[in-house]
């Protein structure tokens, strides 16, 4: 097969198919936000026993950041992936206003019930994400979200597991 390079498009002489190139775009944005890990069917002592100084209900905070990777084919006309004016808009609209200088546990109403880990805010902000980014037809390809320098967690979105419902 070869490959000949026309107007950032690539055809194959067997195919005769036209490929664009598809790049990934990752911007980083960093909140302030506190929170405290406490199941309120367990006792004080047991929660202070399983999440340690996290239980305590006054909070403790974090300077989060979060990596969010988009993925597209190149627009030819700018040869931008996403015009970053769209994406910062609604990163400031899904991430920040709901949680820069909040305290999760009490300020974000998915929350209320759920403990603020990083995998369950690192989900929520797929779900958040996802839905903003349909309209400009971008895949929303990775998120990163770290607690701290030591500590992190990645998310691709859903898998299938066969056998589960």
């Amino acid at each position: 097969m070869t490959v000949a390079l026309q107007d950032n498009t690539h055809t194959t002489a067997k195919t005769n198919v036209a490929l664009t190139p598809v790049v990934s775009v990752v911007k980083k944005i960093r909140f302030s936000a506190a929170h405290y890990y406490y199941l309120p069917q367990l006792s004080e002592s047991e929660n202070k026993a399983r999440f340690g100084l996290c239980a305590n209900t006054h909070g403790h905070g974090h300077n989060y950041d979060l990596c969010i990777t988009v993925s597209g084919p190149m627009d030819p006309q700018t040869g931008m992936v996403v015009n970053l004016k769209d994406l910062k808009h609604i990163l400031e609209e899904t991430v920040m206003r709901q949680f820069h200088f909040k305290n999760i546990n009490l300020d974000v109403p998915y929350f209320k019930d759920k403990l603020p880990t990083l995998e369950h805010l690192v989900v929520y902000f797929w779900q958040e994400l996802n839905n903003a980014l349909t309209p400009l037809s971008l895949q929303l390809s990775a998120l990163r979200l770290y607690e701290d320098d030591t500590l992190f967690v990645d998310y691709w979105g859903e898998i299938m597991i066969e056998g589960q419902q």
